[in-house]
């Protein structure tokens, strides 16, 4: 079961939904936001003890602050050029979560084969993962990117969803079995939801939470013992997510969430992507 939280969590989010609603979207951003930041957040918030644990495997010296002043960095880098060109930020974005979201479906693996077979199976289950959810969610995706001043086209043909669900098919690998079907079973129940809580329901509870897990095993370390140790980097991220958003808009909207967490996918997905191809 522990294998398939995902797919559950979101079964349940969906029970709910037609029994009990369906309810006011502000619901949904407040259980989405619960989501967000019970697991989410946290699953980046270890980068640190990543950091640290990569330079320990080569032989380097690890600082505390220079690593945080390195991370901000690149997300200041990366909310300059949100201000200067959306479209290139949001394609940066696309690729990043593409090929992050297909990448770490292999986070358990100790030593991954750098193969071109492996790359085009990332790219495949990551491609079929991100456009599953936006376009299974077209009308509420078009309104969101719109937002952050990046033009797309309002319809979409329909068999593109179809191709999704053939990108995931081909970026199936036998080695990831429960993780790849605990995400499409997630991905496909959460076609019956709006997509804000979709897209938190895949994020939190499948790829943060197998995040999540692979950085226990690797760190070596207990699962309450490794939350403690992130919940102060936990809070500076709301923290500095709060102080963007009172900058950017003044009432809540949803665009600028997503380019918050652009902000903060940047850093990781460069650190992770790292960790990944280290053998222990």
């Amino acid at each position: 079961m522990k294998n398939y939280i995902g797919a559950l969590i979101t079964s349940l989010y969906v029970a709910a939904y037609f029994l009990i609603g369906p309810w006011s979207s502000s619901i949904d951003l407040y259980i989405s936001g619960f989501l967000l930041l019970a697991i989410g957040i946290p699953h980046g918030a270890g980068d640190h003890l990543i950091a640290a644990k990569i330079a320990q495997r080569e032989n380097l010296t690890f600082h505390l602050r220079p690593f945080i002043v390195y991370y901000l960095g690149i997300m200041l880098a990366y909310a300059a050029l949100w201000f200067v060109s959306p479209l290139i930020s949001f394609l940066i974005f696309i690729a990043i979560s593409v090929f992050h979201f297909g990448d770490m479906e292999d986070v358990h693996e100790v030593e991954p084969k750098n193969t071109w077979m492996n790359l085009v199976k990332t790219l495949c289950l990551g491609s079929g993962i991100l456009s599953f959810i936006l376009l299974s969610h077209w009308a509420e995706a078009f309104e969101i990117i719109s937002s952050m001043q990046v033009k797309v086209p309002p319809n979409l043909p329909e068999f593109f969803l179809l191709i999704s669900l053939l990108f995931l098919i081909l970026g199936f690998q036998k080695k990831n079995f429960h993780p790849f079907f605990n995400t499409f079973f997630a991905l496909v129940i959460g076609f019956f939801l709006p997509l804000i809580p979709a897209f938190i329901c895949y994020f939190s509870c499948c790829h943060a939470i197998t995040s999540f897990e692979g950085m226990r095993e690797h760190l070596k370390m207990e699962i309450l013992e490794l939350y403690k140790k992130i919940i102060p980097f936990s809070a500076g991220a709301l923290l500095l997510g709060m102080v963007y958003m009172k900058l950017v808009a003044n009432d809540l909207e949803v665009y600028p969430i997503f380019i918050f967490l652009s902000l903060l996918t940047l850093p990781h997905f460069l650190l992770m992507h790292k960790l990944i191809k280290c053998p222990n």
